[in-house]
């Protein structure tokens, strides 16, 4: 049964040679031969030296013809050479032609390759082995197929002729690739193949007169499947992406795309790793939006690495073309409400416990509804030097930071901070108490300034705190449960000093929570020091489980009641009088290891009605089957009042079905029902080898308007991806999903 030569077959071999004769009368001419004993041959055992490389076989029964110089292996023979094994049920070895040919369950085993045959030749002195009909595994990638005939090359690649290629079952496969002939490259992590067609069963659903496509998860040179997506404002969208793997360290990703509804674009994006330093440089740019009529781009540039061993930098420059960019372009509910875009510059320097960091900060801004004496300062630089000395006797730490404030329309200039301060714990059994003193200096030097405010300013401001706490802890009796009591106590006085005179450069009042009941300053930034005579009193109580080895519910309750009024205001308003603060709460409650309830409330008694400023409320549910549901609830009293409701059910081992509703309670300025912010609806479904997501979204990027659009994604297990990437916009949408690498 001979058969014509065709590509990818060995060099030495010709139509002739190949596959000249069958097995059966290979085996009726050798079966007369003489029968050597085992000693004959030693021990059934034949060894040839090839190439540096020994080639050991072994059969049960062996047979050898001198005249013809074939031996022929009988049983369960075996055929080794370094890494490389071979096995069948029949073998004629021609040693004139060195030379092995196989049949009858042919297995070939080579660093995790396992090709299986009915036939297969393996010339020794080239150290390839060819097969008929054969189906191959690779069992690190979970890739397999089948082929009409194959080579296994020295150089350990695989040739295949009339060849498929899948992740899935090879009974059954959901997909495979066909091609006329493949190059199987697993060292390199290359494939290559033509006449391609990829089906799913037996439907072709893409063709190409050529493909290269990656055998594992290392970065190839190379066009990616095209990305299809579209939106009802946008249109449809179609991007054909090329990766350029430059060297190991860098890589750049162009993708020329079209949309219906706007024109052509293009994306590049540049990535680069070293040692001491990483960044990448992202640019795109959309000419001519049919929509916009202008031309539309966002770049940006992001750089951190060390200098030195104490010196590190980092950068970043951001912008866009116009303030329209992110609604009409982003991908979102987060991007098209971004109102400020961030460039900044940082160097930190560290040497025997003093900190140096060094930043300029410049901002975009991208919300019309921004006015320009609104937009915040630029930092022209700010410098921070600090260090703290920790000492048996007394610990002291130090802070002075110089500020250069840039604004085009509003009062800028100079500012000069330093704080001092020394402080020492004193530990008790189960308690501790920690006094601190600090002293705070600030000082300016003004341009562009008002009729009320001087050209240098300043406030000297001592401080004192006492911070104490300790704990209590009992098992609860016939129970698992240990609770622990901790009382905690915090008091500050800082000196009262008119600060009138002072511009508001960064300085602003937090939003009251737990946290702010142990801060020396009721005052963010540094242009305003609050003048306090304040004790602030907090209890935390703890549910732990010794056995489950978790906090059952962790809750904390506080408040700061106040000795004197505060005259330190930020607008210099008039002063303070109530006598002492909002409650805060905070409460997690986990009853079993999959349910955790969140709760923060902040609590007013001073309100006559509505007693309540805020308060947040989340419910998170998470099983062992990739099943998750969210629900929470925000208030914050005359500003937002919203409901989120998002899950992820597993159907089955297979089928997902995906959710998000948010939605805003509080009607808009002009007294209209906000209504929904963002509705998501979908599911993905997963087999051993694939997966298929489709996703419709609606969420809004202004007060009135809304995108809306259906995408869709499908990932083939080791192969590639078809649609858009959807991954990301899951894991921002439903709190807790996880993108898994597939």
């Amino acid at each position: 049964m001979c058969l014509t030569q065709q590509a990818y077959t060995s060099d030495d071999v010709d139509s002739k040679s190949f596959f000249c004769c069958s097995v059966s009368d290979l085996y009726r001419v050798s079966s007369n031969t003489q029968v050597y004993s085992p000693d004959s041959v030693d021990n059934n055992k034949a060894s040839q030296e090839n190439d540096n490389a020994k080639i050991m076989v072994e059969s049960d029964r062996t047979y050898r013809n001198k005249e013809k110089e074939i031996i022929i292996l009988e049983g369960t023979t075996k055929i080794s050479r370094e890494d490389e094994v071979v096995t069948s049920e029949l073998a004629n070895v021609l040693q004139k032609e060195e030379k092995i040919r196989l049949s009858g369950n042919v297995k070939y085993t080579n660093e995790g390759l396992e090709v299986t045959a009915p036939y297969a030749e393996h010339n020794m002195k080239k150290a390839e082995t060819d097969f008929l009909s054969p189906k191959y595994r690779y069992e690190e990638l979970e890739v397999s197929g089948r082929a009409k005939y194959a080579i296994r090359k020295k150089d350990k690649t695989l040739y295949l002729n009339k060849a498929s290629y899948t992740t899935c079952n090879l009974l059954n496969p959901d997909w495979s690739l066909f091609s006329d002939n493949a190059k199987l490259d697993f060292n390199k992590g290359i494939g290559t193949a033509t006449d391609v067609f990829i089906k799913v069963k037996d439907f072709p659903v893409f063709y190409s007169p050529y493909m290269r496509f990656s055998l594992d998860d290392q970065r190839k040179t190379g066009f990616l499947v095209p990305d299809f997506s579209g939106s009802w404002s946008k249109g449809p969208d179609v991007a054909t992406p090329f990766y350029w793997n430059i060297s190991p360290n860098r890589d750049l990703l162009v993708t020329p795309s079209y949309q219906q509804a706007r024109g052509p674009e293009l994306e590049t994006h540049f990535r680069y790793l070293e040692r001491d330093y990483q960044g990448d440089l992202f640019i795109s740019y959309l000419h001519d939006d049919d929509k916009y009529l202008d031309d539309r781009y966002n770049y940006s540039f992001l750089h951190k690495g060390k200098i030195s061993k104490n010196l590190s930098i980092d950068l970043l420059y951001d912008k866009v073309s116009d303030k329209d960019y992110f609604a009409d372009l982003g991908n979102g509910i987060t991007s098209s409400s971004t109102s400020y875009i961030e460039s900044y510059g940082k160097a930190n320097y560290h040497m025997n416990g003093w900190v140096a960091n060094l930043k300029f900060q410049g901002y975009q801004t991208t919300d019309k509804t921004i006015s320009l004496s609104d937009e915040p300062y630029e930092l022209l630089p700010e410098l921070t030097v600090s260090k703290r000395w920790d000492n048996k006797l007394v610990n002291y730490d130090v802070k002075s930071t110089i500020t250069f404030f840039d604004h085009p329309t509003k009062v800028d200039g100079n500012r000069y901070d330093i704080q001092i301060a020394a402080d020492k714990t004193f530990n008790f059994t189960g308690a501790y108490i920690k006094p601190r003193i600090k002293l705070w200096h600030t000082s300016y030097d003004l341009e562009n300034r008002t009729d009320n405010l001087t050209e240098t300013p300043s406030k000297t401001i001592p401080m004192f705190s006492l911070e104490s706490g300790f704990t209590l802890t009992k098992k609860i009796s016939g129970s698992s449960l240990v609770h622990q009591f901790q009382p905690k106590m915090f008091y500050l006085y800082s000196a009262e000093e008119n600060q009138s005179d002072i511009p508001i450069f960064d300085s602003g009042n937090p939003e009251f929570s737990f946290s702010q009941l142990f801060r020396d300053n009721n005052f963010t930034g540094l242009d305003r020091t609050s003048d306090s005579n304040q004790l602030s009193l907090a209890l935390s109580s703890t549910l732990y489980d010794i056995d489950q080895k978790r906090n059952i519910l962790t809750a904390s309750i506080g408040q700061i009641i106040y000795f004197d009024n505060r005259n330190v205001t930020l607008d210099n308003s008039s002063k303070i009088t109530r006598t002492n603060s909002e409650v805060a709460a905070e409460m997690i409650l986990s009853p079993i290891e999959k349910v955790f309830l969140t709760s923060t409330v902040l609590f007013d008694p001073h309100q006559e009605s509505s007693k309540t400023k805020k308060h947040v409320h989340s419910l998170r549910y998470r099983d062992g089957n990739n099943s998750l549901f969210n629900l929470s609830y925000r208030y914050r009293k005359n500003e937002i009042e919203q409901g989120n409701a998002s899950f992820v059910w597993a159907y089955n081992n297979h089928l997902r079905f995906l959710g998000r509703w948010n939605y805003e309670f509080k009607n808009d300025t002009q007294g209209n029902d906000s209504g929904d912010l963002e509705v998501l609806a979908g599911f993905e479904y997963e087999s051993c080898c694939w997966k298929f997501r489709l996703v419709s979204r609606r969420y809004k990027i202004t007060d009135t308007e809304y995108d809306k659009n259906i995408q869709f994604q499908i990932m083939l297990k080791g192969f590639t991806d078809v649609g858009t990437t959807l991954g990301t916009i899951l894991e921002d949408s439903i709190s807790g999903y996880i993108e898994e690498d597939y």
